[in-house]
């Protein structure tokens, strides 16, 4: 599978731009099915889906991983 093969190559960047497709998708759906909008505010979606790319998908991302190796030095034998 592509996608598994891009998480494995590049999990820094796979990330960021999960990260970026999920919460722009869900801001999305948001406004379309919860807040039932004629007119999607692009600036909002713009919004979250830079949260989603930066901060979730990056800052996270470097914070939690290098910690989480640490904590859990077995963990990447284990689900392998």
């Amino acid at each position: 599978m592509v996608l598994l093969r891009l998480a494995k190559s590049y999990p820094f960047r796979f990330g960021m731009a999960y990260s970026l497709f999920k919460t722009s998708g869900c801001d999305l759906m948001v406004q379309k099915v919860v807040e039932k909008r004629e007119e999607i505010d692009w600036r909002r979606t713009t919004a979250f889906g830079s949260f989603g790319l930066f901060y979730l998908g990056g800052v996270q991302y470097l914070i939690y991983v290098p910690i989480f190796q640490r904590l859990f030095p077995g963990a990447a034998a284990f689900t392998a």
